[in-house]
């Protein structure tokens, strides 16, 4: 990591006169290992953290007035839990299995090379290599599992929303499974580790509208999730659009902010498996409370209107 360091201080911010966002790697004061700032007109709008002293590279995505959607605390509840991310805590190859949502016995994610950023004026982008690797190296000294290309665009599609357009292309160096359980693996939000003490207000809705127990939905058609969520004396909601394209067996809920969809996946050396989801956090009008029937039907049509949108 230390040999990339000169490169990416090269990776000033990539915006002309006219743009109204920008994109700018630095070393990052609050917490271990650096920080890529996406901003509009000077807002800070989304973050990634990433770099030595983090077990995974994460998204972080600021709400309205200061408000820190996806801020993490090594003292929250699941300290592995982080914005917007990826992993399994069960990856089987020729090495052993490794727990890459944990992060234990060695295994590790660690972003090698941002190999783009850049801003314009109705969006910025985000392209990192990211190495997957086991607590365990072959006869070679290989330990790489596999190397992801992650392709973040975050923009402002209306006032007081913010929409990340999250690609995640997965490329194994040699042959392994995805597995493990729906709760401790895929593509997840974590909301900030605040939402824990108002746990009993929060809600969720979803498509299709099938039983939830337990934070589980077991369908391999599903469209999208929506949480709804206090913080800051304000209300959000944060929206996981699917990709009809993606694989998809079981969504996964927590009613203190995590949620993501599910599934397993065999995959050869070489192949690549490519998924993608859209989040889109918003402030949620016209609530004091937990919401009612009403408002949550409501919330309902509203999501399944951006679900429509993602798909054209």
């Amino acid at each position: 990591m230390k040999l990339l360091l000169p490169a990416l201080a090269l990776l000033a911010v990539l915006s002309s006169a006219r743009a109204d966002w920008a994109v700018q790697d630095n070393a990052n004061p609050d917490l271990p290992g650096r920080k890529v700032d996406i901003t509009q007109d000077g807002v800070l709008r989304a973050r990634l953290i990433y770099g030595e002293g983090q077990i995974k590279p994460y998204l972080r995505v600021q709400g309205e007035e200061g408000d820190g959607l996806n801020e993490w605390s090594e003292k929250q509840q699941y300290p592995h839990h982080r914005g917007i991310y990826i992993g399994w805590n069960k990856i089987v190859s020729d090495l052993g299995s490794f727990d890459l949502w944990h992060m234990t016995h060695g295994s590790r994610m660690t972003l090698a090379k941002l190999e783009k950023l850049e801003a314009g004026k109705d969006s910025a982008t985000i392209v990192a290599t990211i190495e997957w690797r086991g607590g365990k190296a072959d006869a070679a000294g290989r330990d790489l599992l596999l190397t992801e290309t992650r392709t973040l665009t975050v923009s402002r599609p209306a006032a007081q929303t913010t929409q990340v357009d999250a690609q995640f292309v997965l490329k194994p160096a040699r042959d392994l499974s995805l597995g493990g359980d729906l709760q401790h693996a895929g593509i997840h939000f974590r909301a900030s580790a605040s939402v824990q003490k108002d746990a009993k207000d929060t809600s969720y809705v979803w498509d299709p509208d099938a039983p939830g127990p337990g934070g589980k939905v077991e369908s391999r058609e599903m469209k999208w999730v929506r949480f709804t969520f206090p913080i800051g004396g304000r209300w959000y909601h944060a929206t996981q659009l699917n990709a009809p394209t993606n694989p998809v067996e079981e969504l996964s809920w927590r009613d203190y902010g995590r949620f993501g969809f599910f599934f397993k996946k065999e995959l050869k050396k070489d192949a690549t498996l490519a998924v993608k989801y859209r989040f889109v956090t918003e402030r949620a009008g016209g609530l004091a409370a937990k919401p009612t029937e009403e408002q949550s039907a409501a919330f309902w049509k509203s999501a399944e209107a951006q679900y429509e949108a993602f798909l054209k």
